[in-house]
């Protein structure tokens, strides 16, 4: 489900409003560069927040001055941030997406003639970040992504989670080997944590972080509950206040409480994984660099 910014006018996902328990009215990219979504009205955004219970956090009136693009002008921009989103993770490595992001919103200040046009890699390449090959060794068709999703039946090889992203187990970069035989899946988790290191290497390094992606596996399906059980209350909510006509129907502060209990334990699940990441990021990081000192001090004997 996508809708529009108050500020940038670009369609974007529901989750680039939602932030601290708001609704917003405008979205990540404009409230990362100082726009106040309380300067600007989005009745989609409102309407979300009164069906769902989360607070809404923009204004009833628009104070504030939305970029005016044409039809043609809004696509060529929403396509590009679609484009980044679906790159290859090692584009994403080279290209972070707080840079990303500040390049769109730069480009977006300029008039729609000044803006580069052609695909994905042209546009990079035109800000400075020449990543063409990065697209090319990637390159797997879609009938290869999901023969390796449907072989592994969409879990992590590497931390037994869900996943999704087909991963070179040998990165191209370095083995160029783009075939079958180097592929396996991934969470985008660990995709992006085991970057361009060789496949032996991060399975031995990895290894003894097993007691860390247990409780990650265990903390994914407590998230998967929890979620399931807010998008029903929440459903329940909308029916409930949409049969009414009356956001204070009989029942309906039951359920805005039961929403938030339950989003509660959801956030404190999510929390808990989080910080259980950043452990096996720091630990799988910290013996990487060791591994690459020491093959350094080996060169140099």
């Amino acid at each position: 489900m996508k809708w529009a910014c108050a500020s940038c006018t670009l369609r974007w996902p529901a989750a680039a409003f939602i932030h601290d328990g708001l609704a917003d009215s405008i979205c990540a990219l404009c409230r990362t560069h100082q726009i106040s979504g309380p300067d600007f009205a989005n009745p989609a955004s409102q309407l979300f927040a009164q069906g769902t219970g989360l607070t809404y956090g923009g204004g009833d009136q628009t104070t504030g001055t939305p970029l005016a693009f044409t039809k043609a002008a809004r696509r060529q921009a929403e396509g590009l941030a679609d484009s980044y989103a679906a790159a290859p993770p090692a584009v994403r490595q080279a290209l972070p997406a707080a840079a990303f992001a500040d390049q769109l919103w730069t480009m977006l200040q300029t008039p729609p003639a000044a803006w580069p046009s052609g695909d994905l890699p042209t546009v990079l390449a035109a800000w400075g970040y020449p990543v063409q090959q990065l697209f090319d060794q990637n390159t797997l068709d879609l009938t290869t992504r999901q023969y390796i999703r449907e072989t592994y039946h969409h879990v992590c090889q590497y931390c037994g989670r869900y996943g999704n992203s087909v991963d070179h187990m040998n990165p191209v970069s370095i083995s160029a080997d783009n075939t079958i035989a180097n592929l396996t899946l991934a969470c985008a988790e660990c995709n992006q944590l085991k970057g361009d290191m060789p496949y032996t290497e991060f399975v031995r390094i990895d290894a003894a972080t097993a007691p860390l992606k247990t409780d990650l596996c265990r903390l994914e399906k407590v998230q998967r509950t929890f979620k399931a059980q807010v998008t029903s209350l929440q459903a329940q909510l909308a029916a409930l206040t949409h049969q009414a006509a009356d956001p204070a129907a009989p029942g309906a502060n039951v359920l805005r409480q039961q929403i938030k209990m339950a989003q509660d334990l959801l956030d404190q699940a999510k929390s808990d994984s989080k910080h259980i990441s950043a452990q096996r990021a720091a630990y799988v990081h910290s013996q990487w660099a060791v591994a690459q000192y020491q093959e350094e001090t080996r060169t140099w004997e």
